[in-house]
């Protein structure tokens, strides 16, 4: 390994670390609120807004989308310039890497948010026409649960965020000829963890929306 590529490489704990920064808690601190105290006690951009208002909702979810979308495109400009094949993993390891940061984060006990802002941004960059789709079933269900379920604006968010994280893994297999072929299996699998985390993450909101849910006839 050369010592261009090790430093590189070092670009996935960086990616970490920049994941951490939980740009609701300093929201929060802004405002003299801890969220991890109130709402949803949750370190993310929903959390922020149901708080501290819609406007640090999108400052929030802005941010966090950053993170992702940067790290990544780093990543992706370094393996594409280099012309390595030992970077060829980079990008996909500063994806997860930076998600698992917002969701885990070191600074605050290794809890954080529910990875959806982040992810989009990890996405984008990693391919965008999957983001895109994800981002428009995404507003979909946001839209029917908050006008038709009449759930909230920001009770609506969780729901939609599941349905957009299930999506994933269909948006890849219809945007990618042979999804499960050789250099594409790498991001597929990213793809279904991914989903797999989102959902998990949301594990929370889902027994709600059974909670609320009314009986079935029979």
């Amino acid at each position: 390994m050369g010592t261009t590529t090790f430093w590189a490489w070092l670009l996935v704990p960086a990616s970490f670390v920049l994941g951490s920064v939980s740009f609701a808690w300093i929201a929060g601190k802004l405002k003299g609120i801890d969220l991890r105290e109130h709402g949803s006690r949750n370190l993310g951009a929903t959390n922020a807004g149901r708080v501290l208002g819609k406007q640090w909702f999108m400052a929030v979810f802005t941010l966090d989308l950053l993170k992702g979308l940067v790290a990544v495109e780093i990543a992706r400009r370094l393996y594409v310039h280099s012309g390595s094949t030992t970077l060829t993993w980079l990008p996909l390891a500063t994806g997860a890497a930076v998600i698992l940061g917002h969701s885990f984060t070191c600074f605050h006990g290794f809890k954080g948010g529910k990875a959806v802002a982040t992810s989009l941004g990890v996405l984008i960059a990693l391919v965008w026409q999957m983001a895109a789709m994800c981002f428009g079933v995404w507003l979909a269900t946001w839209l029917i649960g908050w006008l038709v379920f009449r759930l909230g604006a920001a009770n609506a968010v969780g729901p939609a965020s599941v349905v957009a994280a299930l999506a994933l893994p269909i948006a890849r297999m219809s945007t990618t000829a042979n999804p499960f072929d050789g250099g594409n299996l790498p991001v597929t699998a990213f793809c279904f963890l991914l989903s797999l985390l989102v959902v998990v993450r949301h594990r929370g909101n889902i027994a709600k929306l059974i909670r609320r849910a009314p009986p079935t006839s029979g």
